[in-house]
């Protein structure tokens, strides 16, 4: 459990580097040219995409990607998202983790939601089945969380406006019955 651990933490230190040093990209999640073998075994990871690159407080969008074995011998390959918050906190998710035959391709489809306004940044890694080796890694990608406000689900100015309008409401008719 501790090698897992320290390579979580290693992926996350080196996922916040890579924010800092290299543009992140929007929606395209374009692939990196970074895909290792170990020995025999080689997974990479191919088309990337993000639904939408902003979104309203709320909302969600589709993250896919697809991982192929193109080593020469059966491979686990283990998906991670690494997720970066506006105040820089950072999380790993396990998408999947499955045995690939050479050859063999796995998509993976994964609702994205967004709750917390600001810019989230995020990054796919595939491992291999014990965490100890990286095979592949997306270029860092981001989305936007825009604060829900008026035209949406109602929020919280919206039902102070609605307050107003009613308490003056009373009040006119109250004063038109007393003249």
């Amino acid at each position: 459990m501790g090698a897992r651990r320290s390579v979580l933490i290693g992926a996350v230190v080196l996922f916040v580097a890579a924010l800092l040093l290299g543009p992140a990209v929007g929606a395209a999640g374009a692939q990196s040219a970074s895909c290792e073998a170990n020995g025999a075994r080689k997974v990479c990871l191919s088309d990337v995409t993000l639904g939408s690159e902003t979104m309203s407080a709320g909302e969600s969008t589709e993250l896919s990607l697809t991982v192929e074995n193109v080593g020469e011998e059966r491979a686990t390959a283990v998906v991670v998202l690494n997720v970066a918050s506006p105040d820089n906190e950072t999380n790993s998710y396990e998408l999947r983790k499955r045995s690939l035959e050479p050859g063999e391709t796995l998509t993976v489809t994964q609702s994205v939601d967004a709750s917390t306004p600001g810019t989230h940044a995020m990054q796919v890694l595939v491992y291999d089945g014990d965490l100890a080796h990286r095979y592949d890694a997306s270029e860092p990608m981001s989305v936007t969380v825009k604060r829900q406000g008026l035209g949406g689900p109602v929020d919280t100015p919206e039902f102070a406006l609605a307050a107003l309008v009613g308490s003056l409401a009373v009040v006119g008719v109250l004063a038109y019955r007393r003249t």
